[in-house]
C-alpha cells in the first residue's frame, strides 16, 4: 500500500517545521481550557494524535492521568524522551483504529489533527472512536480549524530557516482540503525533502451533525483559544465541547 500523506510528514523535518509550537505553548493553552470549560478536574484523558507530547505533559502536570496515542514513530520516541511524569503513558496507534472502550473521562484531540483522511466515512469513524474511548458522561475536545477563515487568509507561500535548513511552504485549496506542500532543502544534501499535508475543511454543520451521530450531546463551539464564541467570518478556530450521551 501506498504510504499517506501523514506518514510520511510527521518525522524529524516535522519538529522543525513547527518548532514554534513548544511546551509553553501548549501550557497556556491547556491553562486557558481548563479554565473555561465546564470540563472534570480530575480523571484519565486520552491525547488523541498527541505528536511529541506537549499537551499530553500539560495535562499530566496537572494531575490527570494521561495516555497519549499517535502513529509517528519519530514524534512518540521524542514524547517519551521528554516525559518526567509516571502518570503519563504513551502509545502508537492510527487514530481510526484505536482500541480504547468506555474508559476515558476526557478525549482532547489537538492543534488541528482532524480531517487528515481522503474519505469523508474515516473521518467520521475517528469521531465514532473518540466517542467509544469515552466512558458515559464524558467529554470530548476537538480543536479544528475554521474553513472560512483559512479560506480567507490563506497565504499561498512563506519561507524560513530553522537549524541551518531552508524550509519553503506552498498552500492552496483543492476540493474541500486545504493542502499543503513543504519542501526542506539542506545545503548539505542534493535532494530537498518534500513533503505534503491535507485538512479536510469541514464546516461547523458538518462537525456538528458527525459529533451527534457519534452520540455527543451538549455541543458548544468556540472561536478561538480564549474560548470566545464562534464566529463564521473571523474567528481563527473551531473548538468543540461535547459531553457522550
Amino acid at each position: 500500500m501506498a504510504e499517506e500523506w501523514f506518514e510520511r510528514s510527521f518525522r524529524e523535518d516535522y519538529v522543525l517545521v513547527y518548532q514554534h509550537r513548544d511546551d509553553s505553548s501548549a501550557d497556556k493553552e491547556i491553562a486557558n481550557l481548563l479554565e473555561r470549560l465546564p470540563i472534570k478536574r480530575e480523571g484519565r484523558v486520552l491525547d488523541l494524535c498527541c505528536g511529541s507530547g506537549r499537551h499530553s505533559r500539560a495535562l499530566a502536570r496537572r494531575g490527570y492521568d494521561v495516555v497519549g496515542v499517535d502513529l509517528s514513530p519519530v514524534l512518540l520516541q521524542l514524547a517519551n524522551e521528554r516525559n518526567p511524569f509516571p502518570n503519563l503513558q504513551f502509545f502508537q496507534y492510527d487514530m481510526r483504529e484505536i482500541p480504547f472502550r468506555d474508559e476515558f473521562d476526557i478525549v482532547v484531540n489537538l492543534f488541528t489533527s482532524f480531517g487528515y483522511f481522503s474519505s469523508d466515512e474515516e473521518n467520521a469513524r475517528v469521531v465514532a472512536n473518540m466517542a467509544h474511548a469515552l466512558k458515559a458522561g464524558g467529554e470530548v475536545v476537538i480543536d479544528y480549524l475554521n474553513p472560512a477563515y483559512v479560506e480567507a487568509h490563506l497565504v499561498p507561500s512563506s519561507q524560513k530557516e530553522a537549524a541551518g535548513l531552508l524550509i519553503q511552504e506552498e498552500r492552496w485549496l483543492e476540493n474541500g482540503f486545504v493542502k499543503k506542500r513543504i519542501v526542506v532543502s539542506d545545503p548539505e544534501k542534493a535532494e530537498p525533502r518534500v513533503y505534503q499535508e491535507q485538512v479536510r475543511l469541514f464546516r461547523l454543520e458538518e462537525m456538528t451533525r458527525m459529533l451527534q451521530a457519534a452520540g455527543f450531546t451538549s455541543i458548544q463551539t468556540f472561536g478561538d483559544y480564549q474560548f470566545q464564541p464562534y464566529l463564521r467570518e473571523s474567528s481563527p478556530r473551531m473548538i468543540f465541547y461535547a459531553v457522550k450521551a
